[in-house]
Protein backbone atom coordinates (compact mmCIF):
# COMPACT_ATOMS: atom_id res chain seq x y z
CA UNK A 1 0.00 0.00 0.00
CA UNK A 2 2.88 2.12 0.85
CA UNK A 3 4.78 1.64 -2.03
CA UNK A 4 1.43 2.06 -4.08
CA UNK A 5 0.97 5.27 -2.71
CA UNK A 6 4.35 6.45 -3.30
CA UNK A 7 4.46 5.24 -7.02
CA UNK A 8 0.78 7.61 -7.38
CA UNK A 9 1.93 10.44 -5.85
CA UNK A 10 5.51 10.67 -8.00
CA UNK A 11 2.58 9.69 -11.23
CA UNK A 12 1.11 12.77 -10.08
CA UNK A 13 3.60 15.02 -9.81
CA UNK A 14 5.19 14.27 -13.13
CA UNK A 15 1.69 14.58 -14.49
CA UNK A 16 1.88 17.67 -12.76
CA UNK A 17 5.06 19.20 -14.21
CA UNK A 18 5.46 22.07 -16.08
CA UNK A 19 6.37 21.39 -19.55
CA UNK A 20 9.76 22.88 -20.47
CA UNK A 21 10.36 26.05 -22.26
CA UNK A 22 12.60 26.58 -25.03
CA UNK A 23 14.46 29.85 -26.21
CA UNK A 24 17.13 30.08 -29.07
CA UNK A 25 19.25 32.91 -29.34
CA UNK A 26 21.41 33.20 -32.55
CA UNK A 27 23.72 35.69 -32.99
CA UNK A 28 24.90 37.42 -36.58
CA UNK A 29 28.54 36.53 -37.73
CA UNK A 30 30.10 36.02 -34.24
CA UNK A 31 33.18 33.64 -33.95
CA UNK A 32 32.83 30.98 -31.61
CA UNK A 33 35.99 31.90 -29.29
CA UNK A 34 34.88 35.73 -29.28
CA UNK A 35 33.51 35.18 -26.10
CA UNK A 36 35.12 34.97 -22.57
CA UNK A 37 33.25 31.76 -22.57
CA UNK A 38 35.45 30.17 -24.97
CA UNK A 39 38.36 31.82 -23.82
CA UNK A 40 38.77 35.26 -25.17
CA UNK A 41 40.84 37.14 -22.03
CA UNK A 42 38.87 40.80 -23.39
CA UNK A 43 36.01 40.83 -24.97
CA UNK A 44 32.83 41.96 -22.39
CA UNK A 45 30.53 39.12 -22.96
CA UNK A 46 29.34 38.38 -18.91
CA UNK A 47 26.54 37.12 -19.63
CA UNK A 48 27.29 34.73 -22.22
CA UNK A 49 29.89 33.34 -20.02
CA UNK A 50 27.29 33.67 -17.37
CA UNK A 51 25.25 30.93 -19.55
CA UNK A 52 28.34 28.59 -19.34
CA UNK A 53 28.90 28.76 -15.63
CA UNK A 54 25.56 27.64 -15.13
CA UNK A 55 25.04 25.09 -18.08
CA UNK A 56 26.93 23.54 -20.75
CA UNK A 57 29.45 24.65 -22.78
CA UNK A 58 29.60 22.16 -26.60
CA UNK A 59 33.40 22.66 -27.66
CA UNK A 60 33.05 20.82 -30.84
CA UNK A 61 29.82 22.51 -32.04
CA UNK A 62 28.95 23.31 -35.88
CA UNK A 63 26.98 24.84 -38.42
CA UNK A 64 25.58 23.05 -41.53
CA UNK A 65 26.42 26.81 -43.53
CA UNK A 66 28.75 29.69 -42.88
CA UNK A 67 25.74 32.19 -44.54
CA UNK A 68 23.29 33.50 -42.84
CA UNK A 69 20.22 32.77 -44.08
CA UNK A 70 20.72 29.31 -45.45
CA UNK A 71 22.49 28.64 -41.52
CA UNK A 72 19.12 29.59 -40.32
CA UNK A 73 16.64 27.85 -42.75
CA UNK A 74 19.23 24.92 -41.78
CA UNK A 75 18.51 25.59 -38.23
CA UNK A 76 14.85 25.77 -38.17
CA UNK A 77 14.31 22.69 -40.54
CA UNK A 78 16.43 20.47 -39.19
CA UNK A 79 18.06 19.63 -42.73
CA UNK A 80 20.86 20.35 -44.92
CA UNK A 81 20.67 23.83 -46.95
CA UNK A 82 20.91 22.01 -50.04
CA UNK A 83 18.13 19.76 -49.09
CA UNK A 84 15.94 22.81 -47.85
CA UNK A 85 15.81 24.72 -51.11
CA UNK A 86 17.08 27.75 -49.68
CA UNK A 87 20.72 26.69 -50.20
CA UNK A 88 22.04 30.22 -50.82
CA UNK A 89 22.19 33.51 -49.58
CA UNK A 90 18.92 35.59 -49.63
CA UNK A 91 16.74 32.34 -51.12
CA UNK A 92 13.29 32.34 -49.17
CA UNK A 93 12.14 28.98 -47.39
CA UNK A 94 9.89 27.00 -49.87
CA UNK A 95 6.87 26.99 -47.97
CA UNK A 96 6.74 23.20 -48.36
CA UNK A 97 9.71 23.21 -45.83
CA UNK A 98 8.32 22.20 -42.47
CA UNK A 99 10.07 23.82 -39.39
CA UNK A 100 10.85 22.99 -36.29
CA UNK A 101 7.81 24.90 -34.43
CA UNK A 102 5.22 23.56 -36.40
CA UNK A 103 5.37 19.73 -34.41
CA UNK A 104 6.15 22.51 -31.09
CA UNK A 105 2.72 23.81 -32.16
CA UNK A 106 0.47 20.81 -32.65
CA UNK A 107 2.22 20.22 -29.03
CA UNK A 108 0.25 23.29 -27.49
CA UNK A 109 3.34 25.59 -27.86
CA UNK A 110 3.49 29.26 -28.19
CA UNK A 111 6.08 30.15 -30.96
CA UNK A 112 7.36 33.58 -31.61
CA UNK A 113 10.18 35.00 -33.68
CA UNK A 114 11.79 38.90 -32.63
CA UNK A 115 14.92 40.29 -34.36
CA UNK A 116 16.47 39.16 -37.33
CA UNK A 117 14.36 36.98 -39.90
CA UNK A 118 15.91 36.38 -43.30
CA UNK A 119 14.00 33.24 -43.97
CA UNK A 120 11.62 34.19 -46.45
CA UNK A 121 7.49 34.78 -46.67
CA UNK A 122 6.89 31.40 -46.66
CA UNK A 123 7.60 30.64 -43.46
CA UNK A 124 6.32 33.48 -41.55
CA UNK A 125 3.16 31.15 -40.69
CA UNK A 126 5.04 28.54 -39.17
CA UNK A 127 5.06 31.08 -35.77
CA UNK A 128 2.10 32.30 -34.32
CA UNK A 129 3.75 35.77 -34.19
CA UNK A 130 6.32 37.67 -35.42
CA UNK A 131 8.44 40.93 -33.90
CA UNK A 132 10.72 42.07 -37.27
CA UNK A 133 13.52 43.81 -36.72
CA UNK A 134 14.20 45.86 -34.25
CA UNK A 135 17.39 48.19 -34.92
CA UNK A 136 20.16 48.62 -34.39
CA UNK A 137 20.87 45.35 -32.83
CA UNK A 138 18.00 43.44 -33.81
CA UNK A 139 17.38 42.20 -29.81
CA UNK A 140 15.18 45.77 -29.37
CA UNK A 141 11.75 43.40 -29.20
CA UNK A 142 13.11 40.39 -27.29
CA UNK A 143 11.41 41.52 -23.96
CA UNK A 144 8.22 42.73 -25.86
CA UNK A 145 7.73 38.92 -27.13
CA UNK A 146 8.44 37.43 -23.94
CA UNK A 147 6.21 39.72 -21.81
CA UNK A 148 3.06 39.74 -24.61
CA UNK A 149 3.44 35.84 -24.94
CA UNK A 150 0.38 33.32 -23.26
CA UNK A 151 1.41 32.70 -19.76
CA UNK A 152 -0.53 29.75 -20.01
CA UNK A 153 1.25 28.47 -22.89
CA UNK A 154 4.57 26.64 -23.00
CA UNK A 155 6.54 28.50 -25.29
CA UNK A 156 9.33 28.19 -27.90
CA UNK A 157 11.17 31.63 -28.92
CA UNK A 158 13.56 32.68 -31.61
CA UNK A 159 15.47 35.62 -30.73
CA UNK A 160 18.05 36.84 -33.41
CA UNK A 161 20.38 39.55 -33.49
CA UNK A 162 21.92 41.68 -35.68
CA UNK A 163 25.00 41.90 -34.14
CA UNK A 164 27.88 41.78 -34.63
CA UNK A 165 27.13 41.98 -38.41
CA UNK A 166 28.53 44.70 -40.48
CA UNK A 167 29.06 47.63 -41.48
CA UNK A 168 30.52 48.84 -37.82
CA UNK A 169 30.26 52.39 -36.07
CA UNK A 170 32.48 53.56 -33.58
CA UNK A 171 31.57 53.55 -29.81
CA UNK A 172 28.61 51.14 -30.13
CA UNK A 173 29.35 49.98 -27.00
CA UNK A 174 30.65 51.72 -23.69
CA UNK A 175 33.30 51.97 -23.07
CA UNK A 176 34.53 50.41 -26.51
CA UNK A 177 37.27 48.25 -26.86
CA UNK A 178 40.47 49.00 -27.45
CA UNK A 179 43.28 47.58 -29.90
CA UNK A 180 45.12 46.40 -26.83
CA UNK A 181 42.18 43.85 -26.33
CA UNK A 182 42.35 42.77 -29.74
CA UNK A 183 43.38 39.35 -30.58
CA UNK A 184 44.40 38.94 -34.18
CA UNK A 185 43.76 35.63 -35.00
CA UNK A 186 47.40 34.32 -37.35
CA UNK A 187 45.53 34.32 -40.94
CA UNK A 188 44.74 38.15 -40.31
CA UNK A 189 47.89 40.90 -40.09
CA UNK A 190 48.31 42.24 -36.58
CA UNK A 191 48.10 46.04 -37.95
CA UNK A 192 46.18 49.06 -36.62
CA UNK A 193 43.98 49.17 -39.14
CA UNK A 194 42.74 45.25 -38.22
CA UNK A 195 42.97 45.83 -34.41
CA UNK A 196 40.82 48.87 -34.93
CA UNK A 197 38.38 46.67 -36.94
CA UNK A 198 38.00 43.79 -34.97
CA UNK A 199 37.62 46.30 -31.52
CA UNK A 200 34.53 47.64 -33.02
CA UNK A 201 33.30 43.81 -33.98
CA UNK A 202 33.75 43.13 -30.28
CA UNK A 203 31.53 45.84 -29.10
CA UNK A 204 28.48 44.85 -30.67
CA UNK A 205 29.22 41.51 -29.50
CA UNK A 206 29.15 43.60 -26.40
CA UNK A 207 25.84 44.82 -27.06
CA UNK A 208 24.54 41.45 -28.11
CA UNK A 209 25.43 40.21 -24.80
CA UNK A 210 23.85 42.91 -23.03
CA UNK A 211 20.47 41.91 -24.35
CA UNK A 212 21.07 38.38 -23.05
CA UNK A 213 21.51 39.74 -19.81
CA UNK A 214 18.18 41.63 -19.86
CA UNK A 215 16.46 37.99 -21.27
CA UNK A 216 17.76 36.31 -18.48
CA UNK A 217 16.19 38.52 -15.37
CA UNK A 218 12.66 38.46 -17.20
CA UNK A 219 12.88 35.11 -16.80
CA UNK A 220 13.26 35.32 -13.50
CA UNK A 221 11.05 37.89 -13.11
CA UNK A 222 8.33 35.71 -14.64
CA UNK A 223 9.09 32.69 -12.55
CA UNK A 224 10.08 30.39 -15.19
CA UNK A 225 13.92 30.63 -15.45
CA UNK A 226 14.66 27.19 -13.97
CA UNK A 227 12.05 25.12 -16.62
CA UNK A 228 13.61 27.31 -19.98
CA UNK A 229 16.26 25.91 -21.77
CA UNK A 230 17.92 28.44 -23.41
CA UNK A 231 20.68 27.49 -26.60
CA UNK A 232 23.03 30.20 -28.22
CA UNK A 233 24.67 29.80 -31.02
CA UNK A 234 26.00 31.85 -33.81
CA UNK A 235 24.72 31.26 -37.72
CA UNK A 236 28.58 32.01 -38.80
CA UNK A 237 31.82 32.93 -38.53
CA UNK A 238 33.07 36.24 -38.01
CA UNK A 239 32.58 38.82 -40.99
CA UNK A 240 36.31 38.48 -42.08
CA UNK A 241 38.63 37.51 -44.50
CA UNK A 242 38.98 33.53 -44.01
CA UNK A 243 36.31 33.38 -42.14
CA UNK A 244 32.55 33.87 -42.68
CA UNK A 245 31.28 31.41 -46.08
CA UNK A 246 34.18 29.18 -45.51
CA UNK A 247 33.99 25.67 -44.51
CA UNK A 248 36.72 25.56 -42.01
CA UNK A 249 36.46 26.02 -38.13
CA UNK A 250 36.75 29.66 -38.41
CA UNK A 251 33.85 29.75 -40.65
CA UNK A 252 31.50 27.07 -39.02
CA UNK A 253 32.83 26.36 -35.74
CA UNK A 254 29.50 27.96 -33.33
CA UNK A 255 29.36 28.78 -30.04
CA UNK A 256 27.13 26.20 -28.33
CA UNK A 257 25.99 26.78 -24.93
CA UNK A 258 22.80 24.95 -23.37
CA UNK A 259 21.70 27.14 -19.75
CA UNK A 260 18.51 24.69 -18.31
CA UNK A 261 18.64 24.91 -14.34
CA UNK A 262 16.15 22.30 -14.20
CA UNK A 263 18.18 19.65 -16.15
CA UNK A 264 21.55 20.45 -17.26
CA UNK A 265 24.57 20.88 -14.93
CA UNK A 266 25.89 23.92 -14.38
CA UNK A 267 29.29 24.56 -15.32
CA UNK A 268 29.74 21.19 -17.42
CA UNK A 269 31.13 20.58 -20.74
CA UNK A 270 30.69 18.67 -24.11
CA UNK A 271 33.71 18.03 -26.14
CA UNK A 272 31.26 15.24 -28.09
CA UNK A 273 30.28 16.45 -32.19
CA UNK A 274 27.16 18.33 -32.26
CA UNK A 275 25.60 20.13 -35.35
CA UNK A 276 23.42 23.00 -36.19
CA UNK A 277 21.08 20.35 -37.63
CA UNK A 278 20.70 18.67 -34.42
CA UNK A 279 19.20 21.20 -32.92
CA UNK A 280 15.33 20.93 -34.04
CA UNK A 281 15.15 16.97 -33.49
CA UNK A 282 16.38 18.13 -30.21
CA UNK A 283 13.77 20.23 -28.95
CA UNK A 284 11.40 18.36 -30.17
CA UNK A 285 12.25 15.44 -28.54
CA UNK A 286 12.96 17.02 -25.57
CA UNK A 287 9.80 18.86 -25.69
CA UNK A 288 8.19 15.07 -26.24
CA UNK A 289 6.40 16.42 -29.32
CA UNK A 290 6.14 14.39 -32.75
CA UNK A 291 9.13 14.48 -34.52
CA UNK A 292 9.58 14.95 -37.71
CA UNK A 293 10.47 12.42 -40.99
CA UNK A 294 12.16 15.39 -42.52
CA UNK A 295 14.97 15.58 -40.29
CA UNK A 296 18.39 14.72 -41.25
CA UNK A 297 20.20 15.91 -37.73
CA UNK A 298 19.88 13.57 -34.79
CA UNK A 299 19.22 14.89 -31.02
CA UNK A 300 21.89 15.56 -28.85
CA UNK A 301 19.32 14.75 -25.70
CA UNK A 302 21.39 12.40 -24.52
CA UNK A 303 24.65 14.73 -24.11
CA UNK A 304 22.84 16.70 -21.57
CA UNK A 305 22.51 14.12 -19.26
CA UNK A 306 26.05 12.60 -20.02
CA UNK A 307 28.20 14.61 -21.75
CA UNK A 308 30.33 11.80 -22.17
CA UNK A 309 28.28 10.22 -24.43
CA UNK A 310 28.50 10.32 -28.68
CA UNK A 311 25.65 10.55 -30.73
CA UNK A 312 27.89 11.42 -34.01
CA UNK A 313 30.95 10.81 -35.72
CA UNK A 314 30.76 13.18 -38.04
CA UNK A 315 29.65 17.04 -39.02
CA UNK A 316 29.26 18.22 -42.30
CA UNK A 317 28.97 21.78 -43.98
CA UNK A 318 28.44 23.39 -47.22
CA UNK A 319 29.29 26.86 -49.03
CA UNK A 320 27.41 27.61 -52.24
CA UNK A 321 26.33 31.08 -53.04
CA UNK A 322 27.17 34.37 -50.89
CA UNK A 323 27.83 37.01 -52.80
CA UNK A 324 30.33 34.78 -55.31
CA UNK A 325 29.86 31.70 -56.93
CA UNK A 326 30.94 29.09 -54.49
CA UNK A 327 30.57 25.07 -54.15
CA UNK A 328 32.53 23.60 -51.49
CA UNK A 329 32.00 20.76 -48.73
CA UNK A 330 33.52 19.94 -45.71
CA UNK A 331 33.61 16.52 -43.35
CA UNK A 332 34.70 16.82 -40.52
CA UNK A 333 35.57 14.60 -36.63
CA UNK A 334 36.89 14.94 -34.19
CA UNK A 335 40.94 14.95 -35.16
CA UNK A 336 40.60 15.53 -39.08
CA UNK A 337 38.87 18.07 -41.32
CA UNK A 338 38.25 17.35 -44.88
CA UNK A 339 36.84 20.38 -47.60
CA UNK A 340 36.67 19.69 -51.50
CA UNK A 341 36.11 22.21 -53.73
CA UNK A 342 34.13 21.93 -57.68
CA UNK A 343 35.36 25.66 -58.02
CA UNK A 344 39.17 25.78 -57.40
CA UNK A 345 40.02 27.99 -60.17
CA UNK A 346 38.06 30.87 -58.14
CA UNK A 347 40.04 32.78 -55.15
CA UNK A 348 38.66 32.19 -51.76
CA UNK A 349 37.01 35.59 -51.54
CA UNK A 350 34.77 36.59 -48.78
CA UNK A 351 31.20 37.77 -48.50
CA UNK A 352 31.32 41.19 -50.19
CA UNK A 353 30.99 43.04 -46.88
CA UNK A 354 33.76 42.10 -45.25
CA UNK A 355 35.86 42.60 -49.09
CA UNK A 356 34.75 46.03 -48.42
CA UNK A 357 36.12 46.54 -45.50
CA UNK A 358 39.75 48.27 -43.57
CA UNK A 359 40.84 44.53 -42.99
CA UNK A 360 40.25 43.31 -46.63
CA UNK A 361 42.04 46.82 -48.15
CA UNK A 362 44.98 46.55 -45.76
CA UNK A 363 45.29 42.92 -46.78
CA UNK A 364 45.41 44.41 -50.32
CA UNK A 365 47.97 46.97 -49.96
CA UNK A 366 50.41 44.55 -47.82
CA UNK A 367 49.60 41.95 -51.28
CA UNK A 368 50.41 44.04 -53.81
CA UNK A 369 54.12 45.28 -51.76
CA UNK A 370 54.68 41.45 -51.16
CA UNK A 371 54.53 42.16 -47.87
CA UNK A 372 51.32 39.51 -47.05
CA UNK A 373 52.67 36.16 -45.96
CA UNK A 374 51.71 33.46 -47.98
CA UNK A 375 49.56 32.01 -45.26
CA UNK A 376 47.63 35.02 -45.18
CA UNK A 377 47.09 35.39 -49.13
CA UNK A 378 44.69 32.86 -49.44
CA UNK A 379 41.65 34.91 -49.95
CA UNK A 380 43.41 36.59 -52.97
CA UNK A 381 44.98 33.63 -54.56
CA UNK A 382 43.94 31.15 -57.42
CA UNK A 383 44.17 28.35 -57.84
CA UNK A 384 42.76 27.19 -54.51
CA UNK A 385 43.17 23.47 -53.83
CA UNK A 386 40.25 21.16 -54.64
CA UNK A 387 41.08 19.35 -51.50
CA UNK A 388 42.30 20.12 -48.12
CA UNK A 389 42.92 18.03 -45.55
CA UNK A 390 43.66 19.50 -41.91
CA UNK A 391 44.81 17.83 -38.10
CA UNK A 392 42.74 19.77 -36.58
CA UNK A 393 44.61 18.35 -33.16
CA UNK A 394 48.02 19.46 -34.18
CA UNK A 395 46.97 22.75 -37.04
CA UNK A 396 44.10 24.28 -35.23
CA UNK A 397 43.70 26.90 -37.73
CA UNK A 398 43.85 24.53 -40.52
CA UNK A 399 47.05 26.40 -41.84
CA UNK A 400 48.77 23.16 -43.05
CA UNK A 401 47.15 20.96 -46.19
CA UNK A 402 47.92 17.32 -45.51
CA UNK A 403 46.22 16.43 -48.57
CA UNK A 404 48.63 15.57 -50.82
CA UNK A 405 50.70 14.12 -48.04
CA UNK A 406 51.68 10.44 -48.49
CA UNK A 407 51.33 9.63 -44.80
CA UNK A 408 47.97 11.02 -44.87
CA UNK A 409 46.99 9.16 -47.74
CA UNK A 410 44.72 6.26 -45.75
CA UNK A 411 42.66 9.42 -43.63
CA UNK A 412 41.86 10.99 -47.08
CA UNK A 413 40.50 8.24 -48.68
CA UNK A 414 37.93 7.51 -45.44
CA UNK A 415 37.41 11.25 -45.75
CA UNK A 416 36.34 11.14 -49.28
CA UNK A 417 34.47 7.94 -48.42
CA UNK A 418 32.80 9.99 -45.91
CA UNK A 419 31.54 12.58 -47.80
CA UNK A 420 30.52 11.28 -50.72
CA UNK A 421 28.14 8.67 -48.36
CA UNK A 422 26.61 12.18 -47.06
CA UNK A 423 25.96 13.68 -49.97
CA UNK A 424 23.94 10.86 -51.68
CA UNK A 425 22.03 10.23 -48.57
CA UNK A 426 20.66 13.56 -48.46
CA UNK A 427 20.68 14.30 -51.93
CA UNK A 428 23.76 16.94 -52.37
CA UNK A 429 24.14 17.40 -56.51
CA UNK A 430 25.89 19.40 -58.18
CA UNK A 431 23.31 21.39 -60.41
CA UNK A 432 25.05 23.58 -63.25
CA UNK A 433 25.16 26.27 -63.81
CA UNK A 434 25.74 27.65 -60.76
CA UNK A 435 24.83 31.27 -59.70
CA UNK A 436 27.57 33.91 -60.83
CA UNK A 437 29.25 36.00 -59.11
CA UNK A 438 27.29 39.58 -58.00
CA UNK A 439 30.55 41.39 -57.18
CA UNK A 440 34.04 41.92 -58.29
CA UNK A 441 36.24 39.88 -55.98
CA UNK A 442 39.19 42.39 -55.28
CA UNK A 443 37.04 45.81 -54.82
CA UNK A 444 33.41 45.00 -54.08
CA UNK A 445 31.52 46.78 -56.44
CA UNK A 446 28.52 45.08 -57.70
CA UNK A 447 28.76 43.93 -61.53
CA UNK A 448 25.75 44.68 -62.75
CA UNK A 449 21.98 43.05 -61.86
CA UNK A 450 23.89 39.62 -61.82
CA UNK A 451 21.66 36.54 -61.85
CA UNK A 452 19.03 36.04 -58.60
CA UNK A 453 19.49 32.76 -56.67
CA UNK A 454 17.88 29.95 -57.80
CA UNK A 455 15.73 27.10 -55.94
CA UNK A 456 18.48 24.96 -56.22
Amino acid sequence: MIVAVVMLQASSKAADADPTNFIVIIADDMAWNDCGAYGHPSIHTPNIDQMATEGMRFDRAFLTCSSCSPSRCSIMTGRYPHATGAAELHMPLPAEQVMFTMPLRQAGYYTAQAGKWHMGKDAESQFDKLYMGGGPSGCENWLKALRERPMDKPFFMWLASFDPHRGYKPNTFDPPHRREDVVVPPFLPDEPEVRDDLAMYYDEIARLDSYIGKVFAELKEQGVDDNTCVIFISDNGRPFPRCKTLVVDSGVRTPFIVRWPDRVKAGSTCDSLVSSVDIAPTIVDLAGAKTLDSFQGVSFAPLLKDPRQTVRQFVFSEHNWHDYEAYERSTRNERYLYTRNWRPKLTASPPADAVNSPTYRKMLELHDAGKLPPKMSQPMMAPQPPEQLFDVVSDPYQMNNLADDPQHADTLKQMRRVMDDWRQRTGDELVEPLTPDWFDRRTGKKLGKGARPTGR
